[in-house]
């Protein structure tokens, strides 16, 4: 839940300061909502939440985190983004899976 509302904030916000032109303030926000998506995994576990539920929303997420740095244009590096956040979803659940166990 705190991962949603964060990020619901965070994409609000981002569009706040773009109708307001405030460009840097637009790019800390841009570069802390791409962070979160692609390591949504990451950050799950580091809320106390399970990693393995961001498994399908990354792919959404950062289907549309692509069309963004693609200006709104259909182009082939969105598959990019959705590839290289499926591997870090990946390489998380993989890192985690033994995480707790060796103290």
């Amino acid at each position: 839940m705190v991962y949603t509302v964060t990020f619901v904030t965070l994409f609000i916000a981002h569009i706040v300061a773009a109708a307001n032109d405030f460009d840097l303030l637009f790019r800390i926000i841009a570069s802390i909502i791409t962070i979160q998506t692609m390591f949504a995994g990451l950050v799950l576990h580091f809320l106390n939440g399970d990693a393995r539920h961001a498994r399908y929303p990354v792919v959404a997420l950062s289907a549309g985190l692509g069309w963004a740095y693609a200006e709104m244009t259909l182009n082939w590096t969105i598959l990019l983004w959705v590839i290289g956040a499926i591997l870090l979803q990946y390489a998380t659940e993989k890192g985690l899976k033994y995480y707790g166990h060796a103290q």
